[in-house]
């Protein structure tokens, strides 16, 4: 998946480009200085989930954009930066998915970048392909409970346990476009937010009862993303 940064300002430029590398870091980001390079990117072909759009300069012509831009491809979500002025309120002749104000507050763009993968998680639902010498499989990314880690193998399980086995590694599992329904806790476990039923000190209960450890290291981060899913549910 990739996300693109419209925005003048080169530290807030960094600054975005920092949350969404530490937040999503199997994502491509890609910055431009100006309105024209945005469009031009576009039109020759370029596909963003997620836009990042400053209106520091000529705002009603980034908003009838984007307006546009949404006609023809409702999945984007836009994310405007902005200051307290007019174009405030112009946003609205698009569909935004949220406003941060300058200067950026890094909380709010976390929550920005939480709402914007949520929203795209909801607008379609997407499969696993396994593709080998057996056949072809399918299960739908929402059908995965969690996946482990063993050496250079990934087992996959679901409600009822084991679904299938496959030689991929774990990291290599997270670089797919579903990356917004699943969470690294542990280094061999990966778990789906949305099959979280409790998330305790150092280990998450699933729906089926099934528990997870959380390595100490990751126990911030994944209470941060988890409460974070929750309110955007």
């Amino acid at each position: 998946m990739n996300i693109g940064i419209l925005e003048y300002d080169k530290e807030i430029a960094y600054q975005l480009t920092e949350v969404i590398n530490e937040n999503c870091p199997h994502m491509q980001v890609k910055v431009w200085e100006q309105g024209s390079s945005l469009k031009e990117d576009i039109r020759s072909g370029g596909l963003y989930k997620i836009l990042f759009l400053s209106l520091e300069r000529d705002p009603m012509e980034i908003i009838e954009y984007s307006r546009r831009l949404q006609d023809l491809h409702p999945d984007v979500k836009i994310i405007y930066i902005t200051e307290l002025n007019d174009s405030v309120f112009e946003v609205f002749h698009s569909t935004p998915t949220y406003i941060l104000s300058r200067p950026l507050n890094i909380g709010h763009v976390k929550k920005a970048l939480e709402k914007a993968l949520h929203e795209l998680s909801l607008s379609k639902e997407k499969n696993f392909t396994i593709i080998n010498k057996q056949g072809i499989y399918t299960i739908p990314y929402t059908k995965i409970y969690y996946v482990e880690s063993d050496k250079r193998k990934l087992n996959i399980y679901g409600e009822e346990g084991l679904v299938k086995t496959i030689n991929l590694k774990i990291s290599d599992f997270l670089k797919y476009e579903h990356g917004v329904y699943f969470l690294q806790c542990h280094k061999s476990y990966a778990v789906n937010l949305m099959h979280i039923s409790q998330l305790e000190k150092y280990e998450i209960v699933l729906e089926n009862g099934m528990k997870l450890p959380i390595s100490q290291s990751r126990y911030m981060d994944t209470k941060s993303r988890y409460m974070n899913y929750l309110e955007n549910e």
